[in-house]
């Protein structure tokens, strides 16, 4: 996969990884990416934190589009109808279903979209559908036009295709055959053509700056929703900031920005996705 990102030079370089800041820095921050056309602006899930920062970045940068992991495309018409009727947080929460979308509590998201009351949301969730037809078929399950503008017919290069195994088998602590999470690595790649097509749309229907509120891993430059948008927008200036805890820093060519942020409590992952397989099996 090509590797472009914000203000792309020759050969498709990113600059990425260049600018690293602390929770403090949000104005730091948003002054590099002051020239892009797309933002997208990484979280891990659970730390509230990083939602604060994303709150504060998106109310900065006042982008006229903003496209979210979270909210699904089947809502995105309703989203947009009742924030132009100003309807309460409670009654979005409601219409969006979000006590049962499994993500963590709306309060932790409402922010970003206050920040930015006339922009245009675009959703980038996938329905259950469509999931299921990513797993019968791969990647390519999402649709013929997505499939198309997006490339997955193109099979990853095999290195490419290796790292994001690795990185299921981490994500799944080792608890899952590596050999078995193949179908992991399309539904990622799915996710990821989904979530560039919302943020493409949310600057299509804005009309200016677009961001996309999403996970690190979704964030990533060099193989997340950058990488796809790319495909469809080649001379788009795309950038990335990667949302970080403590100490911890990211590879060189994943993000354009890193922002860092205290960790929450939390307990240990692994632990409880071995639970979950124990009450399966």
């Amino acid at each position: 996969m090509n590797r472009r990102g914000f203000l792309a030079v020759a050969g498709g370089a990113a600059v990425a990884s260049r600018w690293s800041f602390a929770a403090s820095e949000v104005d730091e921050a948003v002054s590099v990416l002051k020239s892009a056309d797309f933002i997208a602006i990484g979280e891990r899930h659970d730390n509230p934190n990083h939602h604060r920062l994303q709150a504060d970045l998106v109310a900065a940068l006042n982008p006229q589009g903003l496209a979210f992991e979270m909210i699904p495309q089947a809502k995105e018409e309703t989203v947009n109808r009742l924030r132009a009727d100003g309807v309460s947080r409670q009654a979005l929460k409601e219409a969006l279903e979000w006590e049962e979308s499994g993500w963590p509590d709306w309060s932790l998201y409402a922010p970003i979209l206050e920040a930015v009351p006339e922009a245009y949301i675009a959703g980038g969730g996938l329905a259950k559908a469509d999931l299921g037809k990513v797993y019968a078929k791969g990647a390519v399950g999402i649709g013929d036009d997505l499939a198309k503008r997006y490339r997955l017919a193109e099979p990853l290069p095999e290195a490419q295709r290796t790292d994001m195994l690795d990185e299921q088998f981490a994500a799944h602590c080792e608890l899952v055959e590596r050999d078995k999470l193949g179908a992991m690595v399309e539904v990622q790649r799915a996710w990821d053509a989904s979530y560039a097509e919302a943020w493409r749309r949310a600057g299509i229907s804005g009309g200016g700056l677009s961001v996309l509120i999403c996970g690190n891993a979704h964030a990533r430059l060099d193989t997340g929703a950058p990488a796809y948008l790319a495909y469809a927008l080649p001379d788009a200036k795309i950038a990335s900031i990667g949302m970080l805890e403590g100490d911890e820093e990211a590879a060189d060519g994943q993000f354009t920005v890193t922002l860092s942020a205290a960790s929450p409590e939390r307990k240990d992952p692994c632990e409880q996705m071995r639970e979950a397989l124990q009450k399966r099996g």
